[in-house]
């Protein structure tokens, strides 16, 4: 593996042309950087954690940010440690309250054709929603997801789906009132 920094820049010209042997060697580097930061939590994840670590490397090379080549060891290191961290704040943001009140059977209970007229006219109601209020709505309700999965899922920051849901579930009340 090589060790000087003028090595390294040698590996990050290869890399930038496609060069799979220099693919291996920053892998090699990265997994290399996740032993020393006893990541072994992440040891199912590491094959990711090696590709966004790659392919953030690619990119900020390319887009120039990568300024100085001699500090390539040092940057891969800082950006494979932050690719950690950011896995680490993940699992931590799970908390027992986003999880729903009920269990599985009820869940699936929700997702059965609705046998009464009110439970009818409620579900023609949310798929009268905007799209990403309704795909909240039978994400949490239908497949019983808590709200990080869903908010995960759709892709929809945490906050803004809370919002979306809320939105959903007062409009509904309202369109429900009506009838």
């Amino acid at each position: 593996m090589p060790g000087s920094p003028a090595d390294w820049v040698a590996v990050l010209d290869r890399l930038l042309a496609g060069d799979e042997l220099a693919c291996l060697e920053v892998s090699r580097l990265v997994t290399g950087v996740l032993q020393q930061l006893r990541a072994w939590d992440f040891r199912d994840e590491w094959d990711d954690l090696r590709q966004e670590v790659l392919l953030s490397i690619i990119d900020n090379a390319r887009a120039g940010r990568l300024r100085d080549p001699q500090a390539f060891l040092a940057y891969t290191r800082t950006i494979t440690r932050n690719k950690v961290i950011d896995r680490v704040k993940r699992r931590l943001r799970h908390k027992e309250r986003d999880t729903l009140p009920w269990d599985d059977e009820t869940a699936r209970g929700f997702a059965t054709p609705p046998p009464d007229p009110e439970t009818a006219a409620l579900w023609s109601a949310v798929r009268d929603l905007p799209g990403e209020e309704q795909r909240v709505v039978e994400g949490v309700f239908v497949h019983g997801k808590t709200y990080q999965q869903v908010s995960d899922d759709t892709g929809i920051p945490l906050g803004t789906m809370k919002r979306r849901l809320r939105d959903a579930v007062q409009a509904l009340r309202r369109r429900l009132a009506e009838t």
